[in-house]
């Protein structure tokens, strides 16, 4: 009796695991064909993306958008940011509409196709991009920093 408990929480935990994670550094993730943006425009072409999945239950929500702000500011034509949320409360959009910019986009992901894709399982989190879409960093965006972008891109 023990011994099937043990090896179906075992089992349990490893199919989680499997589960929490849909992207490999160095293979394309998933595209954002299922989104819509917020008024209408994807974030101008560039080189790198940074994918921000949000929700404003989040305590670090603001602090990961300032810190993603600064970088893609800092970084100018080399990075777009898209800020990827299944919520359209009125509290959620007030808290993304100041980082709304021709670099930084927002998209709806209603349905939450693109957050399964991923397999988001926690916010803050994110994933780097280069041109052929393909991962080159993930985790919690409060580590991102201009520095730190241009190491991994080396």
């Amino acid at each position: 009796m023990k011994r099937a408990l043990l090896i179906s929480v075992l089992s349990l935990l490893a199919a989680t695991g499997l589960r929490a994670q849909n992207v490999a550094l160095g293979e394309r993730v998933p595209e954002l064909k299922s989104v819509e943006w917020r008024d209408g425009a994807a974030p101008a072409a560039a080189p790198l993306t940074y994918i921000e999945f949000f929700h404003s239950s989040n305590s670090e929500a603001l602090r990961s958008l300032d810190r993603l702000k600064e970088t893609v500011e800092a970084l100018g034509g080399r990075l777009r940011a898209v800020v990827v949320m299944r919520e359209r409360t009125e509290r959620a959009l007030a808290m993304v509409a100041p980082y709304r910019s021709g670099r930084i986009g927002v998209a709806y992901d209603a349905d939450g196709r693109i957050f399964d894709a991923f397999g988001v399982t926690y916010v803050s989190f994110g994933v780097l991009t280069d041109a052929k879409n393909r991962a080159l960093w993930m985790g919690n965006t409060l580590r991102i920093t201009p520095d730190f972008i241009e190491q991994t891109v080396q």
